[in-house]
């Protein structure tokens, strides 16, 4: 069973937690439009940037992890270090007030997708694994547009 894929060569086992994990994303952009009773507009925003900060930690330390597999140590000193910066990007967000913390989390999932592409693309990283970061960053990003875009009209 852990050969099935979904959506191409994505394996099922990543692509449904993955796409479990926007819903966060997405409950917090619809508490800013719409009046949700379990998740008033302030929380959701709360949800969005600290749910945000935590994602942008997982997928530093994936990038950690895709590091320890280096054989090229000049490329090391400069993985282990670029895998840090998310997650302090996203510590530094949640003390931010909310219209730069959102501006912050979704620069640095732009720059993360793009590292993990590019990954993919020089072969460090399989290829069904871009294909779900440029569906999971498309989906944290818009959720998080939304957002902003939310907290910017009121």
């Amino acid at each position: 069973m852990s050969d099935r894929t979904i959506s191409g060569n994505i394996p099922g086992a990543a692509l449904i937690p993955g796409l479990a994990g926007l819903i966060p994303f997405v409950g917090g952009a619809a508490a800013q439009w719409v009046s949700l009773p379990m998740l008033p507009a302030e929380t959701g925003l709360k949800l969005a940037i600290v749910y945000g900060a935590i994602i942008l930690s997982f997928l530093g330390g994936i990038r950690w992890g895709t590091a320890t597999a280096l054989q090229h140590q000049g490329r090391q000193r400069l993985e282990f270090p670029a895998s840090v910066l998310g997650p302090l990007a996203g510590l530094a967000a949640v003390f931010l007030p909310a219209i730069p913390a959102l501006a912050l989390l979704i620069a640095g999932f732009l720059m993360q997708g793009l590292w993990d592409v590019m990954s993919v693309g020089s072969g460090r990283l399989p290829a069904w694994f871009g294909r779900l970061r440029i569906i999971l960053t498309a989906g944290a990003v818009v959720s998080l547009i939304a957002t902003l875009l939310a907290v910017t009209v009121t």
